[in-house]
């Protein structure tokens, strides 16, 4: 995942779209830009009327996600995998998983372990990294 984030630090790089060299919290202004792009793109999914239609639209969707964390300096191969493993610990004591009534979502048992302890040491191991900048000249 480490090597889609470096293509798209590239794009930015490239174009002098902001890119942060350590993990940094986003401005509430640049935020909102972000979240504004992304929820374009989840418009245009919502609209689609083909397959490659909704195919760009995620796409486009999981380049802005990532253009985000280009933007925060946060690298995400190391937090997604944390995620993943916590999501995948959302198995009952029976060995099933549970699911919401109202939309198929996968219920957390009351064993989950939150995974927020785990992704805030690997932010702060960031933190001690520096991203190499390599902007248009």
């Amino acid at each position: 995942m480490d090597e889609v984030w470096k293509k798209v630090l590239e794009f930015h790089q490239l174009f002098s779209v902001p890119h942060a060299t350590k993990p940094t919290m986003l401005t509430t202004e640049r935020a909102k830009v972000r979240m504004e792009w992304i929820q374009e793109e989840l418009g245009e999914m919502i609209e689609a009327q083909t397959l490659d239609e909704q195919a760009d639209a995620m796409i486009d969707t999981i380049y802005l996600a990532l253009g985000t964390l280009v933007e925060m300096g946060v690298k995400p191969e190391k937090l997604f995998e944390i995620v993943h493993e916590a999501n995948m610990s959302k198995c009952w004591k029976d060995g099933k998983p549970r699911y919401r009534e109202s939309d198929g979502k996968v219920i957390k048992p009351p064993t989950w372990i939150d995974p927020a302890p785990r992704l805030k040491d690997e932010i702060k191991r960031q933190q001690n990294d520096t991203i190499e900048s390599k902007d248009c000249k």
